[in-house]
């Protein structure tokens, strides 16, 4: 027994241990009521014939910046008190982290939902996943200023007896690191955004999703984890996976298997690896008999529970407050995903925080039923301002602060590669921009760089015979008359006296044979094997046989996926490329509307100088040969990447 002990002893947990909770959903349900007369809060999350709904994103702290919308925006008065009347406001979360005056933030939108209640309207807040993440214990991103915003709340007694205990288990060398690792506020911070302190009890009541009139309001967005799910099932289950994983860990905590310094995406192997020290050790002692076994049991199920709520599918990437399918995927492949979503919540329009947009300016995706609204409130950090969306009627408009006039929504512009650039300007780069050889690439290749209006673009010079340049052109043009986004910017130019196609590539780029050489990890928020599929419907249009490792590309930050060399394509066969004469592409509802849309004038129109009228009957034939495969089983599936002989599969 006296190794157990020992063992005990050095589990030491630093900070109060997390107050137990009660069932999950239970535990969920009473947070909720007990903020109900304080907030306003109820359980319902659908309201209907609202006139007015002014929505903004993505605080992180700015009090400053949001007090000025409110004002400009008529939600609040000059003293900070509601002034909207019946008007429904909705925050898009992300009220914490990288910002110092996230509890001022906190304060002011508590404050409001009681006013706006007794006015006749609303204030909704989303839960995001910066709230989630404070309340999970996952602390990366939170601003020191925020730990110090909670220090009258903090008892120096307690703060002591803390480092007291930290210098006791790290050494008399540790206690300098105690306040780095702890700083000033940290531990008032915790119990503030613990289940029972104040602030946490009114996150926990949060919705992750509501529904205003016909427009879905959400942190970052619906995968298909939310499949076959009311929107009222939605926030249960989300409630009951958080408080889950809060009740377990506050177990966890109490028997010391859990730390304060632990890395939080560890836990669960740390708690894990605890667990079976200890056991290994009471087995050891010459107590440890019989009588443990049924203690052991238990503290085993807690951990194996703990591993199972970590791994929640609702609190990974793929939840509610996390996903950016709608804010960053390929929308010929993510509509698949969106559409039912959509409609499975009786709604026409999505709007949404978490992913700020590129220019300081939110803007829509999909044709309208996206609005990103995310624009970099917190101007220290991303470079943004603050914005609300103002929602009367069948109008939507956006204010700016110091803007007098609402401005219209614009449609997002397209991203290919570089991501950071517009599409519109890329293609007025390579077209006309001045070209610097940098280095030889390989045989007919060359590194370049493009400048134009004061920008450097990163491309690649080929040189090619004029058949084969232009039917690389003719590949990026098919590409953006399908609005796939695969097909990097291409263009005929002429480099040291050569003919060929200047394309260009993402700012930090690796090829497929890159990844299977260096053993690369392949992530990103898109998934690939619906990106994958993009391509090997691409592929079959254009009768292209020769995809290789070196011709499949990655974006090396966001490992989108891109597809180069086309010279020999645009032939006149009517069969499935080899490569994937065994597994044919899988068409999504999305991608097979777009391609059904291909027709002699149009293809005249786009490819009329490149390909002549032989090969764009070849397209249209081999597009009907796509369109009579099986259509996907599940269109919005995501089922991973499979496997099998196809060239660009994980």
């Amino acid at each position: 027994m006296a190794a157990a002990l020992a063992l005990v002893a050095m589990l030491f947990v630093m900070v109060r241990p997390l107050p137990a909770l009660a069932q999950a959903g239970q535990a969920g349900q009473t947070s909720q009521t007990s903020q109900t007369g304080q907030t306003g809060q109820t359980g319902q999350v659908q309201w209907h014939g609202v006139e007015r709904v002014v929505a903004f994103a993505d605080v992180h702290g700015a009090h400053t910046e949001l007090v000025r919308l409110l004002r400009e925006t008529g939600i609040v008065d000059e003293k900070l008190r509601w002034a909207a009347g019946a008007t429904h406001v909705v925050s898009l979360g992300d009220l914490l982290d990288r910002g110092a005056d996230s509890r001022q933030v906190m304060d002011l939108l508590m404050r409001l939902q009681g006013e706006a209640q007794a006015a006749g309207g609303r204030l909704h807040v989303v839960l995001g996943n910066h709230e989630a993440m404070n309340l999970l214990g996952d602390l990366r991103d939170v601003h020191i200023g925020e730990y110090a915003a909670y220090a009258d709340v903090e008892p120096a007694a307690e703060r002591a007896q803390q480092r007291q205990a930290w210098v006791a288990a790290q050494g008399d060398a540790s206690a300098a690191a105690f306040d780095q690792r702890f700083p000033p506020g940290y531990f008032g911070h915790r119990q503030a955004l613990s289940p029972d302190g104040r602030y946490g009890q009114w996150l926990l009541s949060l919705p992750v999703a509501i529904k205003v009139n016909d427009t879905l309001f959400m942190h970052a967005g619906p995968s298909n984890a939310l499949r076959g799910m009311t929107l009222q099932e939605v926030n249960l289950r989300y409630r009951t996976a958080l408080t889950s994983y809060l009740g377990l860990a506050a177990r966890l905590e109490r028997e010391k298997l859990l730390q304060a310094q632990d890395v939080f995406h560890h836990r669960a192997r740390l708690a894990r690896e605890r667990f079976g020290r200890l056991m290994a050790a009471m087995a050891a002692s010459a107590g440890a008999g019989a009588g443990h076994s049924t203690v052991d049991a238990a503290l085993g199920d807690v951990v194996t529970r703990f591993e199972q709520a970590d791994d929640h599918v609702l609190l990974s990437s793929d939840g509610p407050n996390w996903y950016r399918g709608a804010a960053m995927c390929r929308e010929a492949a993510e509509s698949d995903v969106l559409l039912p979503l959509l409609q499975q919540f009786g709604v026409t329009r999505l709007v949404v925080g978490h992913t700020p947009t590129r220019d300081g300016r939110a803007a829509s995706r999909f044709d309208g039923r996206v609005v990103k609204l995310d624009a970099g409130m917190n101007g220290a950090v991303y470079k943004g301002r603050a914005v609300a969306l103002l929602l009367q009627g069948a109008q939507l408009s956006l204010q700016y602060p110091g803007e007098p006039l609402a401005t219209r929504l614009q449609a997002e512009a397209m991203f290919v590669a570089p991501r950071d650039v517009d599409e519109t300007s890329v293609l007025a780069a390579l077209s006309a921009g001045e070209i610097t050889v940098t280095g030889p690439r390989g045989p007919n290749e060359l590194n370049v760089s493009v400048h134009h209006a004061g920008q450097r673009l990163v491309a690649i010079f080929q040189a090619r015979d004029e058949g084969p340049a232009r039917r690389e052109v003719a590949a990026f043009r098919l590409d953006r008359e399908l609005g796939l986004g695969i097909v990097p910017v291409t263009v005929l130019r002429k480099v040291q006296g050569q003919l060929g196609v200047l394309q260009a590539r993402p700012s930090r780029w690796v090829t497929q044979a890159d990844v299977q050489r260096q053993s690369m990890r392949v992530g990103g928020w898109c998934d690939a094997e619906r990106q994958f599929q993009l391509v090997y419907a691409f592929d079959t249009l254009i009768g292209n046989e020769r995809r290789t490792p070196e011709s499949l590309l990655y974006d090396a930050d966001a490992w989108f996926v891109f597809v180069t060399a086309h010279d020999r394509a645009f032939g006149t066969t009517n069969t499935l490329p080899a490569y994937l004469a065994s597994r044919p592409p899988s068409l999504g509802a999305e991608l097979r509307r777009r391609i059904t849309a291909l027709d002699k004038p149009g293809l005249a129109a786009s490819l009329g100088e490149l390909i002549d009228e032989k090969g764009r009957a070849a397209i249209l034939a081999r597009r009907d040969r796509l369109l009579a495969l099986p259509a996907a089983a599940d269109s919005g599936a995501g089922a991973g990447v499979a496997g099998g002989n196809a060239v660009g599969r994980r």
